[in-house]
């Protein structure tokens, strides 16, 4: 079967709304080709709203155990906002295996972890601390919509 890059966007997005949908949140999918911004969610307790864009990769661990890191391509093309947060989602190349989910404030996505190469801006996460700050951190969307 041939990848499709518009299904792995799509399955990230779709996790990412599942997830926040079982911790009681209310989402809802941006038709395609909308512009920074692939899921809204809201609190139905608060009232407040933040909006998310997802990035997907099929398999977005590179390099060995010695050394890895994960990268996205993106393109920061708004200005960061408190109600705005990117998620990162590693599909890990096996559909039988549960997602990793980076959850980062817009106002994060900047260097030293967006790196410009000569094909675009990369996403990169590179040092455990890294990791243990954004990987599963669902209390990030969680403290915005209290």
């Amino acid at each position: 079967m041939t990848e499709d890059k518009n299904l792995i966007g799509v399955a990230g997005q779709y996790y990412v709304a599942f997830r926040l949908a079982a911790r009681g949140y209310a989402v809802g999918i941006t038709p395609r080709g909308t512009t920074s911004v692939d899921l809204i969610v809201a609190n139905p307790e608060t009232g407040k709203s933040v909006t998310i864009q997802t990035k997907t990769g099929r398999k977005a661990l590179y390099g060995s155990e010695a050394e890895s890191w994960w990268k996205w391509p993106v393109s920061v093309s708004r200005r960061p906002q408190k109600a705005f947060l990117f998620t990162f989602v590693d599909l890990k190349g096996d559909s039988s295996q549960t997602p990793d989910v980076f959850i980062v404030p817009s106002d994060k996505v900047s260097p030293p972890l967006l790196q410009e190469y000569r094909v675009g801006s990369w996403f990169v996460i590179e040092r455990e601390e890294d990791t243990q700050k954004y990987l599963d951190r669902w209390q990030f969307i969680d403290d915005a919509l209290a």
